[in-house]
């Protein structure tokens, strides 16, 4: 029996301007740091098909459940970082519950207490609620960065989503300088 008591919410920002990428910057040392570790251990899902593409990325995202399918989004999205970012960071007030299979042994704590996710005293941990879709793209946002100030676990509240794309602006601005 899961027990499921997060609150859940939806905080629509359409305005993606504010948070992209500058054309050009130099990657912080962590990003980097990230990437070459990347290269050498991809976790699962790095296929995705020719004609993949930012609104397939995105529509994964808000809805799929299956997690390989989610791990080939990310993988894409960490490979376009500079198209999908804007996209990422905007999704983060959305905290709607997707739900998630085909997990195998993946830790995800806030699940495991819900009961929606077994322990087995081994696996992969990570520490986002990917059961959501703001949990997702935190995922994503700091795998490609490196960066942990804004992880989405399943008690975020709406202040903390709008603290969080405040903290990713933030971040932006720094690599404009």
């Amino acid at each position: 029996m899961t027990t499921d008591t997060f609150h859940y919410f939806s905080i629509h920002d359409t305005s993606v301007k504010p948070y992209c990428l500058p054309d050009n910057f130099r990657k912080p040392e962590k990003w980097v740091e990230k990437e070459n570790s990347r290269i050498e251990y991809e976790l699962y899902g790095g296929v995705y098909n020719d004609t993949f593409d930012l609104q397939d990325a995105l529509e994964v995202i808000d809805s799929a459940r299956n997690f390989e399918t989610i791990c080939s989004a990310k993988s894409w999205c960490l490979k376009n970082y500079q198209t999908v970012f804007p996209h990422l960071v905007t999704r983060l007030s959305i905290k709607q519950k997707v739900g998630l299979e085909n997990t195998a042994d993946l830790i995800i704590m806030d699940r495991i207490g819900t009961g929606e996710l077994e322990f087995y005293g081994h696996g992969g941990a990570i520490e986002e609620d990917i059961f959501t879709i703001a949990g997702r793209v935190s995922w994503i946002l700091n795998e490609l960065t490196g960066e942990n100030f804004a992880v989405v676990h399943g008690n975020m509240s709406e202040r903390q989503a709008q603290d969080f794309k405040k903290l990713w602006l933030a971040y932006i601005n720094q690599l404009k300088h």
